[in-house]
């Protein structure tokens, strides 16, 4: 009797192709937690107390109104279009409602969109059978979604 192995082995080439794939699937599926765990926006919020800067057009919230982050909000850190609210997170808000505004009291001065008031912060007006004023505090356009990961740390104010 023989004790030789009777299969006849297989190619070098197909072995390697075979520990490749297997390579492959391992090294898949040693990082695919890592992947899934990947932080989106808001979890990037609930997770580091940063929150990003939006787009006009995504600051506002259901009712329209812009929303304004001031800058001192936190630890005032604004780095790479983020704000760090700190340790415990805590923010101040200003929702600028959607209605025309002027750089001063008189329907010659430029007119200011509340995008721009929030990035500027200032004094601005607007007409309702007078002359009215609103302070809007400089701050970073936010997203009502961002926002949403620190509810009970930011304290708002409609303007």
């Amino acid at each position: 009797m023989n004790d030789q192995n009777t299969q006849p082995s297989q190619p070098v080439a197909v072995e390697q192709k075979a520990m490749n794939r297997r390579n492959v699937l391992k090294a898949a599926i040693a990082t695919a937690p890592f992947i899934a765990t990947l932080p989106s926006g808001a979890a990037l919020a609930r997770s580091s107390s940063l929150i990003g800067a939006s787009s006009a057009a995504s600051a506002k919230d259901s009712k329209g109104r812009i929303l304004c982050l001031d800058l001192k909000s936190g630890t005032g850190n604004y780095q790479n279009g983020a704000l760090d609210l700190g340790m415990p997170p805590s923010g101040k808000l200003t929702a600028i409602k959607d209605r025309l505004y002027w750089t001063q009291p008189s329907l010659g001065a430029a007119r200011i969109s509340e995008a721009d008031m929030c990035k500027q912060g200032g004094r601005f007006h607007y007409w309702y059978g007078q002359w009215q004023h609103v302070d809007v505090p400089k701050g970073i356009l936010v997203s009502a979604t961002a926002l949403s990961s620190f509810a009970g740390s930011i304290f708002s104010t409609e303007v």
